[in-house]
């Protein structure tokens, strides 16, 4: 008797410790209050409508916003939970497309630039193009088999990258570069594949396949803005361009050994050199929409970490760092930038 009590108490004891840790991993990892300093706060002075300004929605979605004309970076709002991300099939939610659209104006978007397949970069682009018929989809050969699995959506709004060929939409010039993705994960082995027919929503998320991953050169009036959403570097790849504002993804840089770190920050920030820099895809995407953007948990990364890495490489060459912790206009125009 006394060994089976023994046995079972240590099993209770185990199951705890068990379920203490899973807690764990599902905290977040830090707390975005504690980077207050590097926060922007929304000035209360009201913007021209000739003001570029940029709107973050966590991961990378970006909405880029001169006051007559938009573009879209990504554009994953519905932002399911992990659980239904692991067991269930997952799709978009319209009711909740169709707010963002009228919430923030996106009738006036021109284009959707999609920087990879994965579904927290494309689950909602089959929903947006159906509903914004006149915005051009633009992404991969898997991201437009994606949009195709919505049967509403036209063939003519869809067009394939073209690598290093600038394409304008009113007044940006948006040039697609070939990019890497962040190194696999075990739930994220699948960099290389494509998407060879049309994806048809619900769907596992394994079905969202990379497919090829880019970063994106805006123009505008002579402002240039880089958007890399992935932690992944092509060797060499930028290193004759210099830009304003940086849009950089942090994903996992903590995870990665130092010498990645390295390489990855003189590939992108020391190269590029901008006068800001923002980081991207360091938020809790199964946390919904609604909700305050915070940091991934630790299952998945070390995002106060990995912010940590960017901000001490940013201080050494005078780099500003902001951080977008809310879904509000932050002015891209040098006259209207303050301090965050």
């Amino acid at each position: 008797m006394s060994i089976k009590k023994g046995i079972l108490i240590s099993l209770a004891l185990f199951m705890l410790c068990l379920v203490a840790v899973i807690i764990f991993l599902l905290q977040p990892s830090g707390q975005v209050e504690n980077f207050e300093k590097w926060q922007y706060q929304a000035s209360k002075k009201i913007a021209t409508p000739s003001t570029l300004s940029v709107k973050f929605f966590g991961v990378s979605t970006l909405l880029f916003d001169d006051g007559k004309s938009q573009i879209l970076i990504d554009g994953f709002f519905t932002r399911p939970s992990l659980t239904k991300v692991l067991f269930e099939k997952i799709h978009s939610q319209p009711e909740l497309i169709k707010h963002v659209i009228q919430h923030n104006q996106l009738q006036r978007t021109q284009a959707i630039f999609v920087t990879h397949s994965h579904y927290d970069h494309t689950l909602d682009i089959p929903i947006l193009a159906e509903l914004l018929p006149k915005a051009k989809i633009i992404g991969s050969a898997s991201t437009l088999n994606i949009a195709r699995g919505n049967p509403y959506v036209f063939e003519q709004q869809l067009i394939q990258i073209e690598p290093w060929k600038p394409i304008t939409f009113a007044n940006f010039r948006v040039t697609a570069i070939p990019s890497r993705h962040t190194p696999p994960t075990a739930v994220n082995n699948d960099l290389g594949e494509e998407i060879t027919a049309p994806l048809h929503l619900p769907a596992r998320f394994s079905e969202f396949k990379e497919g090829g991953s880019f970063d994106y050169l805006i123009e505008y009036q002579g402002y240039k803005i880089l958007v890399k959403a992935s932690t992944g570097t092509v060797p060499e790849q930028l290193k004759n361009l210099k830009v304003d504002t940086l849009f950089l993804g942090i994903a996992q840089l903590s995870r990665q050994s130092e010498a990645f770190q390295q390489n990855y920050l003189d590939q992108t920030l020391r190269t590029l050199q901008p006068k800001v820099v923002v980081p991207i895809h360091w938020d809790n995407f199964f946390k919904a929409a609604d909700q305050p953007l915070e940091f991934l948990p630790y299952l998945a990364d070390n995002s106060e970490k990995s912010l940590n890495i960017l901000i001490q490489a940013a201080k050494q060459q005078n780099s500003q760092v902001v951080l977008l912790s809310q879904a509000v206009s932050y002015p891209l125009t040098p006259a209207l930038h303050s301090k965050p």
